[in-house]
């Protein structure tokens, strides 16, 4: 397959525009075959020749030219996942950095509809999935997301990930400096870069816009956080070795200050170093976090400092300096009353939600618009009204967020009303974006082969209980749940997580269960990692957390974070709280102790061939 971006040396960078024109709409028939590489957009990420490659790998396959031990990682290269349990596919699309357009919703939708099950899945790193896609029509589905401006291409596999960034990146009240420009300089640079196609495990990357990092650089292989120094000279802190999984890492800073100038060659000696010396034979130990470990803090920083000289003497340099911040606009502009034709709506709900799921933007004169998107999930009439919505209210700029929401930015005041009503519309209103009831899920074991627990069995269960009990809208409380220890949920990063386990009765009768994590915290590139506190039964978790959460309620001082009320309060009285949840009830007694959240049958582990480590 082509590896076009097989350089050493810098590339430019396209437009800093954070969206392309949307004044024609996706065209919801497109033939895939008839996509030619004039259609693509010019500041897209996207590559015919690769898919048209693809198409013929997956041909041979099919005809037993080769083999599947063979075929796997290069699928898996190209963003297409096996799932559980069934022969079909998930195919993975990458939004670098998490921006979105019209057009690109649009053709979202497209794909749902013709080769998935109707919707699609926004990820923890700002891309989309699409489950039960089969085989010989994934070449289609990224033809489609190409003619979009967008790609599957190393959404999977031992490569670089999807580069995440804040979704308020540019416009954050706080922001200290603008990285857009270059996050996406990073972003192309390394995008089919041929020296790092084979990576001893996957690399990830995410961008922060402000102190308050809400991208969580501090559990990233590599994280960029914006600096400014004594002179005022704009740059970066760059930290690296963060993750999560069974054995947590905090990402440990390389150095006080990155001049911006050398990002790129930082970035680059980073790769190069765990490329060259990183774990390839036992592969639960290949991430980065455990070079960190292995060379210690000072040897692994020594060794990247000595490979970013050569990358230097090179001639790799960034060709991008962050911007300076937008400058503070007014903090008053045009009234947000509803226009006469929404008199008929009800004011009191929208006055609510522009408190709950707006925020002035630092030029003062526009907004970001947070829609919840409740787990993350966007059926094809929503990505279509979604796309409507944008183009009725000139908005041509929305990003994705690691919390699976969509944020609508440069919002003008005047519209505010009618994208408020437009999101009701299409059920996406909520009035939570961002708060206690708004819960982060993997897919579970709905999808996912290693997953042992139906996570969003239980993300569902435990948001019905939160809003039954007036618990759901508490600001600056972030929960998270994986159905198996990996973390592909984050459940160690936030304030409360669960983690998916078997638990069993004194028969050795097994049914689904959680352990319960509290207290964790990602700041200004560092990361502090939940204690686990409990193990409960399944069944059970959702009384676990409303307990958490009332008790931080009721003792919460000011807008106090959860983790400081945890400190304040201690890991042995936290605990303590949910002790009497841990008893699992015997299989006789309580039946519905062993079925799962969301399931109808008796609860079994059933584990199938994992492809994160292939």
């Amino acid at each position: 397959m082509a590896a076009n971006n097989d350089h050493g040396g810098a590339v430019t960078p396209a437009a800093t525009t954070s969206a392309r024109s949307t004044a024609e709409p996706f065209p919801a028939d497109v033939d895939p075959a008839l996509i030619v590489p004039e259609d693509l957009p010019a500041d897209g990420y996207s590559d015919l020749a690769e898919i048209d490659d693809f198409e013929d790998l997956v041909r041979r396959f099919r005809a037993g030219g080769i083999e599947d031990d063979d075929f796997k990682p290069m699928r898996l290269h190209m963003g297409c996942y096996g799932i559980r349990q069934s022969t079909t596919h998930m195919v993975r699309i990458k939004a670098p950095l998490g921006r979105f357009d019209a057009r690109q919703f649009e053709a979202m939708a497209v794909i749902a509809e013709r080769w998935s099950r109707g919707f699609a899945h926004i990820t923890t790193r700002q891309n989309f999935q699409f489950h039960f896609v089969k085989l010989e029509d994934v070449p289609d589905v990224m033809r489609v997301a190409a003619l979009a401006g967008l790609t599957t291409r190393e959404a999977c596999g031992n490569a670089i990930r999807n580069v995440t960034m804040s979704p308020l990146a540019g416009v954050h009240p706080d922001e200290v400096l603008n990285v857009e420009a270059a996050a996406d300089e990073i972003v192309r640079h390394f995008l089919r870069h041929g020296q790092f196609q084979d990576l001893p495990r996957k690399f990830k990357i995410a961008f922060s816009a402000a102190n308050d990092d809400d991208a969580g650089t501090g559990f990233h292989d590599l994280g960029v956080l914006p600096a400014v120094d004594a002179d005022g000279n704009p740059g970066y802190r760059v930290v690296l070795g963060g993750g999560l999984g069974s054995s947590p890492h905090e990402a440990v800073l390389l150095e006080d200050f990155t001049p911006a100038e050398l990002l790129l060659p930082t970035v680059h000696a980073a790769l190069e170093l765990f490329n060259e010396e990183g774990e390839r034979r036992n592969r639960v130990r290949a991430r980065m976090k455990f070079l960190v470990k292995k060379l210690g803090r000072e040897a692994f920083v020594a060794k990247v400092l000595e490979r970013r000289d050569v990358a230097i003497a090179n001639g790799l340099r960034s060709t991008v300096v962050p911007h300076a911040p937008a400058a503070r606009g007014p903090t008053a502009d045009a009234p947000l009353d509803l226009p006469p034709d929404l008199a008929d709506r009800d004011t009191p709900a929208y006055r609510y939600w522009l408190s709950t799921n707006t925020l002035r933007q630092r030029q003062g004169d526009r907004f970001a618009v947070y829609a919840a998107i409740y787990l993350g999930d966007l059926d094809t009439a929503q990505f279509r009204g979604l796309g409507e919505l944008m183009r009725a209210n000139d908005i041509v700029d929305a990003r994705l967020t690691i919390r699976q929401n969509v944020v609508f930015r440069d919002v003008r005041p005047d519209r505010l009303p009618h994208l408020w009503a437009g999101l009701a519309d299409l059920g996406l209103d909520r009035p939570l974006a961002e708060k206690s009831g708004d819960i982060v899920s993997c897919p579970g074991a709905e999808t996912c082969n290693l997953a042992i627990t139906a996570s969003r069995g239980l993300a569902e269960a435990i948001t019905s209980d939160l809003v039954e009990r007036s618990l759901h809208e508490i600001d600056g409380v972030r929960m998270n749940i994986s159905g198996c220890p990996n973390s592909c949920g984050q459940h160690q990063a936030w304030d409360i997580g669960f983690s998916g386990m078997a638990r069993r009765d004194s028969l050795g009768n097994e049914g689904p269960g959680y352990r319960v994590f509290v207290g964790g915290r990602i700041d200004d590139g560092g990361a502090r990692f939940g204690d686990y506190v409990a193990k409960v039964p399944a069944k059970r978790a959702p009384e676990a957390a409303a307990r958490i959460l009332s008790r931080f309620r009721e003792e919460r001082i000011d807008d106090e974070p959860l983790w400081s009320w945890y400190d304040r309060t201690g890991k042995a009285e936290v605990a303590a709280l949910v002790a009497d949840l841990e008893t699992v009830p015997e299989k006789s007694d309580a039946p519905d102790f062993y079925v799962d959240w969301g399931a109808s049958e008796t609860f079994e582990v059933i584990l199938g061939q994992g492809e994160c480590m292939v």
